[in-house]
């Protein structure tokens, strides 16, 4: 259905556009690939991995940039 199709059945009588809506709501839902459950782990542990490993890294710099900020103080005073 092209785009002029949508505007004449919208400008219809009687159309109620939100049962349109809902209608191509329905079709593009039913039309989803959803992932097996296998996939789903997967990707969820790797995803959890990924976070922890920056999480540790982001972690290290900031110990290493207020250990570097703490020896700058005590060497000025």
């Amino acid at each position: 259905m092209n785009e002029n199709d949508k505007t004449k059945k919208n400008a219809e009588p009687g159309h109620d556009p939100v049962s349109g809506i809902v209608s191509e709501y329905r079709t593009e839902y039913r039309r989803i690939v959803w992932p097996s459950r296998e996939i789903l782990f997967k990707h969820t542990v790797t995803v959890i991995a990924v976070a922890l490993m920056f999480g540790a890294y982001i972690a290290l710099l900031d110990g290493a940039f207020g250990f570097g900020i703490q020896q700058l103080i005590q060497l000025v005073i």
